[in-house]
């Protein structure tokens, strides 16, 4: 898959909502940086990481849902972050709405999908992931965790990012009804 990657960025989702306004972009097109300044989440929240050491990056897909199914798009993402959480171990998983990924009752991923509609049309969406791979330290974040922190070893970021876009891949092709089915399974009731 086509990407680009930077060393430093403000935000990844900031970038991609510019970038696809001047080139014509494939499904699954990403954008990865080692730190983001101003990395972003739901509502005026921000996403903290230290360099190098987490997934910070955002996705580009025309959605073939209808504009009424753009939950599904977002149970996606969300299912694709718990298989390569079980991929790599790590157990106690929960999906919090409506953005959050917990393992063992913290935060160890966010999502921010952001959605460009034209009426009933569904133009794009930039599919901004935070994942906390080898982080340990989360300073003002006591609710937070990682990967490491949960298993104990340090995770080669490359390989669980194509884990996630391979999972993505294959729940973008799965019925819409089938993906509800197996979220709900996920969420933290």
């Amino acid at each position: 898959m086509p990407y680009i990657k930077f060393d430093t960025i403000p935000s990844t989702n900031d970038f991609l909502k510019s970038y696809c306004k001047t080139q014509e972009l494939p499904d699954f097109f990403y954008v990865i940086a080692d730190h983001q300044s101003k990395g972003r989440g739901q509502h005026a929240n921000t996403w903290e990481s230290d360099c190098c050491k987490n997934i910070l990056l955002s996705i580009y897909l025309k959605p073939y849902l209808s504009v009424t199914e753009q939950n599904i798009l977002s149970q996606m993402v969300a299912l694709s972050l718990v298989k390569v959480l079980q991929k790599f171990n790590i157990s106690d998983i929960k999906i919090k709405l409506p953005n959050d990924i917990l393992a063992d009752g913290k935060k160890i991923a966010g999502v921010l999908i952001e959605n460009k509609i034209n009426g009933k049309n569904w133009i794009q969406s930039i599919i901004g992931i935070g994942l906390n791979v080898n982080q340990t330290n989360f300073k003002n974040l006591p609710m937070a965790t990682s990967m490491k922190t949960l298993v104990g070893q340090d995770f080669e970021i490359k390989q669980i990012v194509d884990y996630l876009l391979g999972q993505l891949q294959f729940y973008y092709k799965v019925a819409p009804e089938q993906v509800s089915k197996e979220f709900n399974k996920w969420l933290n009731k």
